[in-house]
């Protein structure tokens, strides 16, 4: 199975949970348009919900796959990002440029989520060049590979997505 992330722009989250119930099992996550599904297939699942979006107009905007979930609290969230962060480093060639994006839902006030990706960036860079021994080079705009936090109250989720996975999945976008 294989964990995602779907913004649905539709008029109800419930009947996007609906819509989407033959790919896969899906659950509405207490935030507008934010749906968080298991999938049997991810490619299979990206290249059928793909068509229905061209075909059928299903107002689902974006989706974000999902390597892990864990829970944490305002205290030890940068903490366990640090610590879990570690084994997505082999997915970040030598050579490679890389990003970090954090997309924060819920936590208003306690988190800026371009604070968190500067922090969790910095140490990556860290980590990376300690491995490396390379200036890694960071690109905001169209990276080799990027890492993804995406918070929904208090769970949070992380991946890798490689550019090569952006350009071939249309659905496949980060903010």
């Amino acid at each position: 199975m294989a964990s995602v992330l779907v913004v649905y722009e539709g008029e109800s989250t419930r009947k996007g949970v609906y819509e989407l119930s033959d790919l896969g099992i899906f659950e509405e996550t207490g935030f507008r348009g934010i749906i968080k599904g298991e999938v049997e297939n991810l490619e299979k699942f990206l290249v059928d919900l793909e068509e229905r979006v061209k075909t059928s107009f299903l107002p689902v905007s974006r989706v974000v796959p999902i390597d892990e979930w864990f829970y944490f609290s305002p205290e030890n969230f940068l903490d366990i990002v640090k610590e879990r962060i570690k084994k997505y480093l082999e997915k970040i060639g030598a050579n490679e440029t890389f990003c970090v994006r954090v997309e924060r839902r819920g936590m208003k006030g306690i988190f800026s989520s371009k604070d968190l990706e500067r922090e969790i960036g910095s140490h990556v860079y860290g980590l990376l060049k300690e491995r490396d021994g390379l200036e890694h080079k960071v690109d905001l705009k169209d990276p080799d590979k990027m890492i993804v936090v995406e918070t929904i109250g208090n769970l949070a989720g992380m991946v890798v997505i490689s550019k090569e996975d952006r350009k071939r999945f249309f659905l496949i976008r980060v903010k």
